[in-house]
């Protein structure tokens, strides 16, 4: 999920669990704590910034469900010793707010659930976490939300202001947390379920269409961003991929959109065998889960240009086939002859895409 949604969240568990007893400076601390393991991104000032390093980095040991844990538990006790250390001063902290025993306690499970639960969260997303880093670099993901839902995040920022701000209403605080918690858990649920079925649905169409192929063929519902209804359908079959969008909403079977593994003549040659055995295609291609899509152009000077892209993600039209990849170049002798160019074609945003996006959920 997107940082701003993982601060509200982690400030939701502090207002649903803590804040009786640690007081409003445990949801802005539960705030920050949730987001901590997204300070990944800052891989890139240490290590030379590629996009490769941002794929390899980005989710990794500090997505990990051991390092959020003990790295959690470790915040919270430091935040309780810092806290013991002013209560010398009454001015700052009252001498009956002390209960060392309890409020340590509670400082370390406040830190280690606001941590925990940012791995959790962007399991349910399609980009992969390495939950198990660093004793496994196996990336896992639920393909059920999109990184930016409203309906989800919304809820979450008017409970984390009412907690943080308000002053008295503390119980009511605390019950409005723990069911807005509730009700985000549910809309998880439900969007899992949504992808699920969708999977299910194209699964039995492909049996219709392809009985063949559709017994081995991978198919997994990817969510469109900003909600959990429409979703890109992804299915692998040997010798194409097929790509579709389909909503619950629309019983209309699913318009495929055909695509050949192998375009423009492109077969494994010699050239694209070295150009997939380099460093950075094997990270894109663990990166993207296998979901690589290969085509060849031929250069005027001479030689080739070799595309992968990451078919996971994309919108109809020019970019189904993904937002992002890497390009190579091959020269007249077949050797790689420059260094990779990443490629990111994202669609801009616009008002016919919200209508776009709209008439997909509701099946039109």
């Amino acid at each position: 999920m997107d940082s701003i949604t993982q601060i509200l969240f982690g400030g939701a568990i502090a207002a649903a669990g803590f804040r009786t007893q640690l007081g409003r400076r445990a949801v802005i601390a539960g705030g920050a704590i949730a987001t901590l393991p997204d300070l990944d991104v800052l891989a890139d000032l240490v290590t030379q910034p590629s996009l490769i390093n941002v794929w390899l980095h980005h989710r990794s040991i500090t997505h990990s469900f051991p390092v959020t844990l003990v790295a959690g538990a470790v915040i919270g006790a430091g935040i309780w010793a810092v806290e013991r250390r002013m209560a010398r001063r009454p001015r700052i902290l009252a001498k009956d707010a002390l209960d060392d025993a309890g409020r340590r306690s509670a400082w370390m499970w406040l830190g280690m659930l606001s941590a925990v639960t940012h791995p959790l969260l962007d399991l349910f997303t399609s980009y992969g976490t390495q939950l198990l880093a660093p004793f496994s670099m196996a990336r896992f993901a639920v393909h059920a939300m999109p990184i930016i839902d409203p309906l989800y995040s919304l809820p979450l920022l008017a409970v984390f202001l009412f907690a943080l701000l308000a002053r008295r209403h503390v119980d009511t605080a605390q019950r409005l947390a723990q069911l807005v918690l509730l009700y985000v858990g549910l809309y998880t649920t439900v969007a899992w379920g949504v992808g699920r079925h969708m999977e299910d649905r194209a699964r039995e169409e492909l049996r219709r269409i392809e009985p063949t192929a559709a017994a081995a063929a991978r198919v997994d519902a990817y969510p469109v961003i900003f909600q959990i209804w429409w979703r890109r359908i992804v299915a692998d079959l040997p010798n194409e991929i097929l790509i579709g969008f389909a909503s619950p909403f629309r019983s209309a079977p699913i318009e495929w959109r055909r695509i050949p593994r192998s375009e423009n003549g492109l077969g494994q040659t010699p050239e694209l065998s070295a150009i997939q055995s380099t460093y950075e295609a094997r990270v894109f291609r663990w990166f993207a889960d296998g979901r690589l899509h290969w085509r060849q152009l031929p250069q005027e000077s001479g030689g080739f240009i070799f595309e992968a892209r990451d078919y996971r993600y994309g919108m109809p039209g020019d970019s189904v086939l993904g937002f992002w990849g890497l390009r190579f170049r091959t020269d007249a002798q077949g050797r790689i002859a420059a260094p990779l160019q990443p490629l990111a074609e994202r669609p801009a945003f616009s008002s016919a895409g919200l209508l776009e996006l709209r008439d997909g959920v509701l099946g039109r």
